[in-house]
């Protein structure tokens, strides 16, 4: 979409299954934009939730023509949602964040002061998290991702980030399909300021990213960012064939040199050992295989169902 000069400050949240918290999510946003003083949109995008969200949507839109709204024909998932969102905002500033109120909306004016700076985008990061198996999974993801892998990425970052417009029209050319938000920015420039904020605690119903959900979101952050996956592969596959090779020179002249019994033991823990590898490093290659494919059909990356306050 193109930059619209009446519009200062785009707000873009996802909503998914908080039906209870919406009226409350855009009072808050309002009071901060108010403070602010500037002219401002907030998009909200319902992710086809199974409650009353929508309802709650095109109430906030009736009442306040500042609300619009987008749904989805189906979950595509946060990660489009917000990018949806994110190609309807028309504010010369756009800020995105979760809708569950997690995200600390107090810190708004301190994004968009700290924007005009003159930054491409700026983030914020948290170290809190709801509870304690989400400290370690989420300690667990940025290891992994920065420390082992070695992607050069801001750490413990949150979904809220504010960006100017010019960032927000390339992201916006990005259409992959398996993307993750993180990855993109990433890739787009490396203008960018950090602020450390406080998560908050969710004040109803529970987080809709569980283990299974994370692990997927770090594996598709690794396939978009690096290589290295694949080079650890191969670089294996070298180092167990060096092995093999060592290992196959040492039986034979145990074999003709010594009596050396025949090891069960030995045989069995290696079979599960190499098998269980094999099916990890098989597994990597089909996820990369099963990105390329949905990339190469080029599908739309979503479909709207209906717009509220948009034209």
């Amino acid at each position: 979409m193109k930059n619209n000069t009446n519009i200062e400050l785009s707000i873009v949240a996802t909503v998914y299954n908080d039906a209870e918290i919406v009226s409350l999510l855009v009072k808050e946003l309002c009071h901060q934009c108010a403070q602010l003083k500037v002219s401002y949109e907030i998009i909200l995008v319902n992710d086809y939730s199974t409650d009353s969200s929508e309802i709650e949507i095109q109430k906030a839109c009736k009442e306040n023509k500042n609300v619009k709204g987008i749904s989805l024909s189906r979950n595509f998932g946060q990660q489009i949602a917000i990018s949806a969102g994110m190609r309807y905002a028309s504010g010369k500033f756009i800020i995105i964040m979760d809708g569950d109120l997690q995200n600390p909306q107090s810190e708004i004016p301190r994004l968009y002061n700290e924007i005009l700076k003159g930054y491409d985008i700026v983030y914020t990061v948290s170290k809190t998290r709801n509870n304690f198996f989400n400290r370690i999974t989420s300690s667990f993801f940025w290891f992994i991702l920065t420390k082992l892998f070695g992607v050069k990425i801001v750490q413990n970052q949150l979904m809220m980030k504010i960006m100017n417009h010019s960032f927000v029209d390339r992201y916006n050319q990005y259409n992959e399909i398996n993307r993750t938000v993180e990855g993109i920015i990433v890739d787009i420039s490396e203008n960018y300021s950090v602020l450390q904020v406080e998560n908050q605690e969710r004040i109803s119903g529970k987080s809709h990213y569980n283990f299974f959900k994370r692990s997927n979101l770090m594996i598709d952050m690794l396939i978009g960012l690096t290589n290295v996956p694949l080079n650890m592969m191969l670089y294996f596959g070298w180092l167990v064939f060096l092995i093999t090779i060592i290992l196959s020179i040492y039986n034979l002249i145990a074999y003709l040199y010594f009596d050396v019994p025949a090891g069960f033991t030995s045989i069995i823990l290696s079979i599960f050992l190499f098998g269980s590898l094999i099916i990890l490093l098989l597994g990597f290659i089909g996820r990369y295989l099963s990105n390329i494919y949905n990339e190469v059909r080029k599908r739309p990356l979503f479909h709207v169902k209906e717009t509220y306050n948009l034209e």
